[in-house]
């Protein structure tokens, strides 16, 4: 039988896989380059547009929520009519978690206004009426915590003769006989557009009560886009069905003024000719476009908002940036594989010519995985000086292993126990609440997700209560925040008393606290809540004063009806509903 040497049967096979591996990876790359960069394309595309299309949706959740909650409470209650201040205050704290809600307005049947007010800036705050002072008078008023309508602001103008049922929000609303968008139009005075939503008020007999209105400025979202790290050269845009801009990436003009008259800048009349070719291809799904010599990925997803408004993102990234990384690392990747295959095969040349039976005896003891026979190999090991050195240095090695080994494995126990401590801790103190010692909103996050899965999965029932301390702004204004922080732990002790300890209960944020119980009825959560507004209302207060509280509580019994999210926004609004029908009670 023919032989062959030791060196041709390592160095030769190694050889030609190197070439082969290369030739063949160089292949598939190329072949396939397109594909996989249009796959990475779209996936980054959709990525951003969904981040887009979320914020959107939250950002302007509130003006259909507080149209609808507006609604609703007026045409139940059309005896606030006779006293506008009262609605004035409730339109200015609906205001207060929105910095970019211009607007939230009533307008009677008869001609009186009322709204709250701030700039698209979120810089002042105030509310106006046109009956406070001269009638018709439209008057801006510091917003009084406890008259609603404070002193007249003198540095704000007044309009006289001002007639809400002559104002576009008013006629379209009546004309659409319900839920009624404005449209898309700058703010006087501003570098903001804004929009808004309108609808009629009816009492319960049908009789017309008013209309109110909310607006939101716009700005927010062109500053979103304008923060999202996108790759060079790629843009992101919001636009209405006939290509007017809402908002973009890139900082541009979103409107023109000439001559007094404002007209807004579309896709199709922009200045970058990339948005004017993506205004000729406005319709929903995944496009192709050449700008020049540059082709790009682009995507569109419309975003459906309520009552009948849509808009839409899109997203456009220029194919040569991932074309240009998976050319990249595809011509490295061969390098490196034909650079890995040569070191192999000489490697294996230098194997070959020194390497005999002591390899054998060395591959066997440490392929054994025994110290002792590392420490039993034969000495000299090898006539070759480095070979025998590596036996010697591989016992000497074996003697110090087995010495220390049994000193490492005490370090590691020591060192983990320490670790887990550790951990332990820094866990505790991030989802802990400083001053209360409950959870703090992570905490709670981490912890309702469990107890989700645990009522799912036993088939338990699940209960979520949000409750918030009435007029705490007023006792940190009048006695101070160290008064206020007393009142927070006391707050906070008293419901940890009266519920069990495998309730969750959580400082949700500022003088809001959050609860949630599993196996519990309804009637059940409802007594220990009343149990712990009793014990509030008796109990001594660092400043003089009585303590209550307003919740929001939805039950389930079974948590498969709703998700954490949707249960969170429900108690929301069920809180907002017990703060703004007189506060101190429960709304279930």
């Amino acid at each position: 039988m023919k032989q062959m040497s030791l060196w041709g049967l390592i160095v030769i096979p190694f050889a030609l896989l190197a070439v082969l591996g290369g030739i063949t990876v160089y292949w598939f790359s190329t072949v396939t380059i397109a594909n996989v960069s249009d796959n990475v394309g779209l996936h980054y595309m959709r990525e951003i547009e969904t981040r887009v299309y979320d914020r959107v949706n939250e950002f302007m959740a509130p003006l259909n929520t507080i149209a609808e909650i507006n609604q609703q409470a007026i045409g139940h209650h059309p005896e606030w009519l006779d006293d506008l201040d009262f609605v004035a205050g409730r339109l200015y704290e609906q205001a207060l978690p929105y910095p970019y809600m211009t607007f939230i307005s009533f307008a009677t049947a008869d001609g009186r206004y009322v709204n709250s007010t701030r700039d698209p800036f979120g810089d002042s705050h105030h509310v106006a009426t046109n009956y406070t002072g001269e009638p018709g008078s439209l008057a801006a008023f510091h917003y009084d915590p406890l008259n609603y309508i404070g002193a007249r602001m003198l540095d704000e103008p007044a309009y006289d003769g001002y007639d809400p049922r002559k104002r576009p929000f008013y006629q379209d609303a009546m004309a659409e006989q319900g839920m009624s968008w404005s449209s898309i139009t700058p703010y006087f005075g501003y570098q903001s557009l804004g929009v808004g939503l309108s609808t009629p008020v009816y009492d319960q007999q049908g009789q017309l009560l008013g209309v109110t209105a909310t607006s939101v400025a716009l700005i927010a979202l062109d500053k979103y886009l304008q923060s999202i790290g996108l790759v060079e050269d790629s843009y992101v845009f919001l636009a209405e069905p006939n290509g007017n801009l809402i908002a973009t990436s890139n900082n541009s003009a979103l409107y023109n003024e000439d001559g007094g008259l404002v007209k807004r800048v579309s896709l199709a009349t922009h200045t970058n000719p990339v948005f004017h070719h993506a205004g000729e291809r406005l319709t929903p799904g995944s496009h192709e476009l050449m700008v020049g010599h540059d082709s790009y990925l682009y995507n569109v997803r419309a975003i459906d908002l309520p009552y009948g408004k849509t808009w839409y993102v899109g997203v456009l990234v220029p194919e040569s940036y991932y074309a240009g990384i998976l050319k990249g690392f595809s011509q490295v990747l061969v390098l490196v594989l034909i650079i890995l295959f040569v070191s192999f095969a000489l490697a294996g040349s230098l194997i070959a010519s020194f390497i005999g039976q002591p390899i054998l005896r060395l591959n066997e003891a440490i392929t054994a995985n025994s110290l002792t026979r590392i420490r039993q190999l034969p000495q000299p090991l090898s006539r070759v000086r480095e070979i025998n050195s590596l036996g010697r240095r591989l016992q000497h090695m074996a003697h110090e292993l087995s010495d220390t080994l049994q000193n490492l494995e005490q370090k590691v126990a020591q060192r983990t126990s320490h670790l887990k401590d550790e951990n332990e801790l820094l866990l505790e103190q991030s989802t802990t609440d400083e001053l209360t010692k409950l959870y703090n909103r992570r905490g709670f996050n981490l912890l309702s997700e469990q107890a989700h899965a645990q009522a799912q999965q036993q088939q338990r029932s699940l209960c979520m209560v949000l409750c918030d301390i009435d007029h705490f702004k007023l006792v940190n204004d009048n006695h101070g925040h160290n008064i206020g922080d007393q009142v927070l732990e006391i707050v906070a002790k008293v419901l940890t008393d009266h519920f069990r300890p495998t309730d969750i209960v959580a400082r949700y944020g500022g003088e809001e606290f959050i609860l949630i119980t599993v196996g519990m009825t309804q009637a059940e959560v409802t007594e220990r809540l009343q149990a712990v507004s009793r014990v509030l209302k008796q109990h001594p207060m660092p400043h003089q004063g009585t303590i209550t509280l307003s919740y929001g509580m939805t039950h389930l019994e079974s948590s498969a009806q709703m998700s954490l999210d949707d249960m969170i926004h429900d108690v929301d609004t069920k809180l907002y509903q017990a703060k703004n029908t007189g506060r101190d009670k429960i709304v279930s």
